[in-house]
């Protein structure tokens, strides 16, 4: 509501301006018809003719330097209003940028937000955020934009001060390269290797509090212009408050450095017991993200979600390798999960989306054959995101499909085994692109 109110004062404030010009300029055009009508044309009509047209001449003349005047302002104008509009949008992406770091309460879920927002918020064809790992090097954490380069350079380790990216990182200092072949730092071994070919760069430090986290870096401009000063100060005002939120996050998750051992250990037992769907929690949980955020659910119900959908199928840790197997011992897997976390504090709110994400809308999934909103959203939303990745990803049960017949199933399953508005979503917003392999 607020950016649309903005939106609609830029409008009407370059209305009233266009108006304002307007009158400046048709007002003299009136004084000069009444000085023509008084005086100028009794003078032919006395005879004075050549007194008369040399007036008029003066008047003509004002008349035509008036109206080139008010040509070259409207277009002078209607080019800053334009450069104020994007001015406009720019910052409401940035205000909703800065909204989610401060909103989002786990790293992963960070990391994605702060490479998204750059790239939207700079127009670039890609971005990635690279951060010192216990070593010292810098690790390639997120990649936005392609997915080529992010398949190639997702959990890369560079040193500082290579590339330009590292030596932003080293130096703590912004930079722009509109012509990445002509510097010296620029490494095009890496470009080769991610498969995606960069033309300017622009990167920005993540220093906080006397900390240097990192750097964010945003690739070429979408509509190939050249990056701009301005576009390196609205880089490193997003990154300053991107290192804020992730020295929050980092402090916060240190307090809690047991549950998310925890976490990370039952990850890796998921993944361990049933190799063949090794990822698939991460990957589900990412996709979860993305619906749940489409549907316009608040930062504490996504976090629900995004949790839910990690430990949904941790119920088969109490299987062995035999019963994993029997296709009706597995079913149980969901209430047995719920069974396991129930009594943990932390965990109680998303007991439903682990008990209920293989119910199905019509009613006719398990384990109690619940239907329609009687399933938990959470729920919902999980049971869409991993059949989603059961589709699409190799590492699985059945051989994965290609991204557009996914799609199909999934919209003539709608209403069926999904719920309707968040099979909209998946079809609406997803793209090839966002199919993740790890």
């Amino acid at each position: 509501m607020n950016n649309l109110k903005r939106g609609k004062s830029v409008n009407d404030f370059a209305a009233a301006f266009r108006f304002s010009m307007l009158a400046i300029y048709t007002i003299p055009m009136f004084v000069i018809a009444y000085i023509y009508i008084t005086y100028i044309y009794p003078m032919f009509s006395a005879g004075s003719g050549a007194r008369a047209i040399g007036v008029m001449a003066v008047l003509v003349l004002s008349v035509v330097l008036s109206l080139l005047g008010l040509a070259h302002l409207s277009k002078t104008f209607k080019k800053e209003g334009d450069t104020l509009m994007r001015l406009d949008e720019r910052m409401r992406i940035f205000m909703n940028a800065t909204k989610r770091f401060e909103e989002v309460g786990y790293s992963d879920l960070l990391i994605d937000s702060i490479a998204e927002s750059a790239r939207e918020l700079l127009d670039a064809e890609a971005s990635s955020l690279l951060l010192f790992d216990k070593e010292g090097l810098l690790k390639v954490e997120y990649v936005e934009g392609t997915k080529a380069a992010a398949c190639a350079m997702k959990g890369r380790t560079i040193q500082p001060g290579q590339g330009i990216a590292g030596w932003a990182a080293k130096e703590r200092r912004p930079i722009i390269v509109n012509d990445v072949k002509s510097d010296p730092r620029f490494e095009e071994k890496l470009e080769r290797e991610c498969g995606f070919y960069a033309k300017a760069v622009m990167c920005a430090p993540l220093v906080f509090a006397g900390r240097n986290f990192g750097v964010l870096e945003v690739v070429n401009k979408r509509d190939g212009s050249s990056f701009s000063e301005n576009d390196l100060k609205t880089l490193v005002s997003l990154s300053e408050r991107a290192a804020s939120a992730i020295h929050r996050i980092r402090l916060e998750e240190e307090m809690k450095s047991d549950f998310v051992h925890m976490f990370d250990i039952l990850m890796i037992a998921i993944d361990n017991f049933m190799p063949e769907k090794k990822g698939h929690s991460r990957r589900v949980a990412r996709y979860a993200v993305k619906l749940a955020k489409g549907l316009g659910l608040g930062e504490e119900d996504v976090k629900r979600v995004y949790f839910g959908a990690l430990l949904h199928d941790v119920g088969f840790l109490k299987f062995d390798i035999v019963e994993n197997q029997i296709k009706k011992r597995s079913k149980l897997h969901p209430q047995i999960g719920a069974e396991m976390i129930k009594d943990i504090s932390q965990w109680k709110d998303i007991v439903p989306v682990i008990r209920e994400h293989h119910e199905r809308y019509d009613g006719t999934g398990y384990p109690a054959g619940l239907k329609g909103s009687d399933i938990s959203l959470g729920a919902r939303i999980v049971g869409i995101a991993e059949a989603f990745d059961a589709m699409t990803s190799p590492d699985n049960y059945k051989p994965a499909v290609g991204f557009q017949q996914a799609i199909e199933e999934i919209k003539a399953l709608s209403g069926k085994q999904f719920d309707p508005e968040a099979a909209d979503v998946l079809l609406t917003t997803f793209r090839k692109e966002d199919v993740t392999e790890s």
